[in-house]
């Protein structure tokens, strides 16, 4: 009857559009091939016994194999299944071969990391290893490429790309241990900044901006110096556009971690909590995974291309980790001869030595209809300090070149964190932790007795002059490295006095240690809010415990940002709607949680009054010369301490003798720019959560908005860069401040002798595949500071549970809370 109604209608319905449907549901469940099969897996070949692979309710393998190299076999098949992708593309970035797959826009990165050598430098680390460390290697690479070997459906990047992925090396992994260090130990733009601000800015004026310079440091270059600049300033551009296209980190990335004695806790267990914070991505960056074998028992967060739990517990101690901020990378401007073949070093012409790379560039869409590009060729030059990485952006009598501590030809540090997780007690922690060379790293440590410690590890240089914070002269001894710090002299601590120890990427020394280990400490906020909370806690009694940590995890109290608005308490605007703001700032301590609309309104003021004073300043001072647009974006990211000084005491005479009106000026822009955001005169309204989010880019699909709506994600989120529940936006228009640090993963692990309890949640999801569930599935979670159990023995597997701001609540089988 309906097709007689209808008959021009049912006959399209049957031709076209039922087929085109039988095509997309078709199309459907081969994407949905990709997917890991559910439940439990046994591994019959390429493993000496049988293995077997259980899956929690969140997606998360638990590996039982009678044996390491099996189980490392296991983790290598299962980051297959569930981070295919971001295998490839991370092999990718760290072979400088990211151009073969997206074409000419990526030249420019590969030309960096070829440059870097960061995978030509794998070879030596790998003789560098034991056998058991390179064994552990051998066996995750035959994991990955057993799932290769076994044909599955493909992830759809590979498919929408046309890429198919090659085998894996032990090499990849390696040189993923030096991505590693890049992303946490990158100093050497830090240097660049000093050296393109000391060309237009007066010494009181550089202090606002790096509060910590040495007398000492070496003279700026003369010859050459405005090529020099703008060679850097050009440089700088870049190094940013990397950070932004494949979610590496910036500079100041930190992290928490702490560790609490048994003597504070309820059960007489020390306890550890730890959450790393880098560029953040989808999926993340970290990869939860438990192994139970007859010698080894861990759970952890480990890095996708590594087979080792990275932060985490075996069955007698925990670790976790933080950014040491440690310099460990300086720049050497080089003197060459005219035909720039040879470089001077103490009056000797040495010849560079030459490596020659050839980029394959892919064709632009539509390949048919394009021509073939001819591979772009690129010389890299070495001196003895390292590989000279200004030759891309220009070339002139006074190159670059890096040294940098990761790049030493006897790097052991997998085979530290490899000895690391067999660890038993703090001798041999301490032990592991010692062949570790980048990045610097602060560690902390729990045992089963209850006992705690911090070890500070990783190579530090020892300059023979100067301290590092600007390019030095390459062709003098005289700024060169001496030697390295001995690791005997690492700074540590075992059982300290106050029970407790806190990092958060700040300083890690006093004035009374012999070396220089950094002068780019994070603000001291996060530590000494941490410290704070945890001294209040025994200072009335009130054991710690899971709870503790985790409420300590999640907490949104900015110390910075209250000492500043002390000050600002009494300098209030006055007038129309200022008085509205004012009320809400008056009372305001500090707290960035999402609800606050006084923390919305203070972090506006504060972003326009960093442009209030210094653009202007800078465009009077300088006009539009090679270094303004830098110092432009440096002025948008004064820390609240250095601007606290500048409106105190005028530093640098930023505020042209009159901060108060600045002040006014900046409250009125901020309030219309709040206005047009939030649609509303009614400030309590003005929710830090709706006007902050945090971004999770995919790469590359987040570079396109039609697929970034598929493959992103973001969230709602409160917090800031100085709060513990770590927050670092920027401010991108109409999309208001966007996150795009912070933690990857959170943990809290109990070193009960009854039994050890951890708990954890990643950022995203355990999956890289976005027709899985576990793609996204604790975004939401993460954000809210829950937490839920990592286990290590194989049959507590199905057990789940999660923990909240109040309680613990048991889940269901599928995962879902009762």
């Amino acid at each position: 009857m309906l097709f007689r109604s209808y008959p021009i209608a049912s006959r399209l319905t049957l031709v076209v559009l039922l087929p085109l449907v039988a095509v997309a549901a078709w199309g459907w469940l081969q994407l949905r091939a990709s997917l890991p099969a559910e439940g439990t897996l046994t591994i019959p070949k390429g493993v000496s016994a049988s293995t077997v692979i259980t899956r929690d309710s969140a997606g998360v393998p638990h590996i039982r194999a009678a044996n390491e190299y099996d189980a490392f076999f296991a983790v290598g098949y299962v980051h297959a299944q569930d981070r295919l992708w971001q295998l490839e593309l991370q092999r990718r970035m760290a072979r400088g071969r990211l151009s073969e797959v997206f074409g000419k826009k990526s030249i420019d990165a590969d030309a960096w990391f070829r440059t870097l050598g960061l995978y030509a430098s794998t070879k030596s680390a790998w003789h560098g290893l034991s056998p058991s460390a390179r064994e552990s290697l051998t066996a995750y690479t035959a994991g990955i490429n057993a799932w290769l070997s076994e044909r599955h459906p493909l992830p759809i990047e590979f498919r929408t790309l046309g890429v198919a992925p090659e085998p894996w090396t032990e090499l990849d992994s390696l040189a993923w241990v030096k991505m590693f260090a890049l992303d946490l130990g990158g100093n050497f733009d830090q240097e660049m900044r000093h050296f393109v601000a000391r060309q237009s800015m007066t010494e009181a004026q550089i202090a606002t901006f790096f509060p910590t310079y040495p007398e000492d440091a070496p003279t700026t270059i003369r010859t050459g110096a405005p090529q020099v600049t703008s060679t850097l300033n050009a440089m700088l551009d870049a190094q940013r556009t990397r950070q932004q296209d494949f979610g590496l980190s910036v500079p100041g990335t930190g992290s928490n971690a702490w560790v609490v004695a048994g003597t504070h806790t309820a059960d007489g267990a020390a306890l550890l909590a730890n959450d790393p914070h880098l560029g953040l991505r989808i999926p993340s960056s970290w990869y939860a995974i438990s192994i139970d074998t007859p010698k080894l028992k861990a759970s952890g967060m480990g890095l996708v291309g590594l087979p080792l739990v990275v932060f985490g517990r075996n069955d007698r101690i925990a670790w976790g980790g933080t950014n040491m901020m440690a310099d460990a990378q300086d720049l050497f401007f080089e003197r060459t001869n005219p035909e720039g073949t040879r470089y001077e070093a103490e009056g000797r012409w040495i010849r560079f030595d030459h490596r020659v790379e050839l980029i394959e560039v892919r064709q632009e869409f539509p390949q048919a209809l394009r021509k073939r590009y001819v591979p772009v060729r690129i010389t890299v030059r070495t001196t003895r300090h390292g590989p000279v990485i200004s030759d891309r952006y220009g070339v002139f009598d006074s190159p670059v070149s890096l040294r940098w501590t990761a790049l030493d030809d006897d790097d052991t540090s997998y085979e530290a964190f490899y000895r690391l997780n067999h660890a038993r007690d703090w001798h041999e922690f301490c032990a592991a932790l010692r062949l570790h060379v980048a990045p610097a790293m602060n560690m902390v440590y729990a045992d089963r007795e209850g006992a705690i410690g911090y070890l500070a590890a990783g190579r530090i240089p020892i300059r023979k002059r100067g301290e590092g914070v600007l390019p030095s002269p390459g062709w003098s001894d005289e700024w060169g490295w001496r030697d390295y710090v001995p690791p005997t002299a690492w700074p540590s601590v075992f059982n300290p006095p106050s029970g407790y120890i806190v990092t958060a990427n700040n300083k890690v020394v006093d004035s009374g240690y012999p070396y220089f280990i950094s002068n780019d400490w994070a603000p001291p906020a996060r530590a000494e809010r941490i410290e704070q909370l945890l001294r209040g806690a025994i200072a009335t009694g009130h054991p710690l415990s899971i709870e503790s940590m985790r409420s300590i995890q999640s907490d949104t109290l900015d110390l910075s940002a209250a000492q500043l608005m002390d000050y600002l308490r009494g300098r209030l605007p006055k007038g129309g709607r200022r008085d509205a703001a004012a009320r809400l700032l008056r009372d305001w301590r500090g707290d960035m949680g999402g609800e606050s609309a006084a923390a919305t309104i203070f972090t506006e003021w504060m972003r326009q009054l960093r442009l209030q004073l210094f653009a202007p300043r800078m465009r009077a001072d300088w006009g539009r010369n090679v270094a303004s647009d830098l110092l432009s974006k440096m002025g948008e990211s004064v820390e609240y301490g250095d601007l606290l000084a500048v409106l105190r005491e005028d530093r640098g005479g930023w505020c042209m003798q009159d901060c108060d009106a600045a002040l006014g000026r900046a409250l009125d822009a901020a309030l219309w720019e709040l206005h047009k955001r939030n649609g509303t005169w009614d400030m309590d309204d003005w929710h830090w959560s709706e006007n902050q989010s945090t971004k999770y880019a995919h790469m590359p699909f987040s570079q396109s908005k039609a697929l970034a709506r598929i493959f992103e994600r973001r969230i709602s989120n409160g917090g800031s860069a100085n709060t513990i529940d770590a927050a670092a936006s920027k401010y991108q228009g109409s999309e208001g401040y966007v996150q795009t640090l912070g933690p990857g993963f959170r943990q809290v692990i109990s070193l009960d002798p009854a039994g050890i309890r951890h708990f954890y949640m990643n950022s995203t999801g355990q999956s890289g595949n976005v027709f899985s569930p576990h793609y996204d599935d604790m975004i939401e979670m993460f954000r809210d500071a829950r937490l839920q159990p990592l286990v290590a023995t194989y049959d507590r597997a199905h057990a789940r549970r999660l923990i909240t701001p109040n309680h613990f609540i048991p889940a269901k089988a599928d995962g879902k809370t009762q």
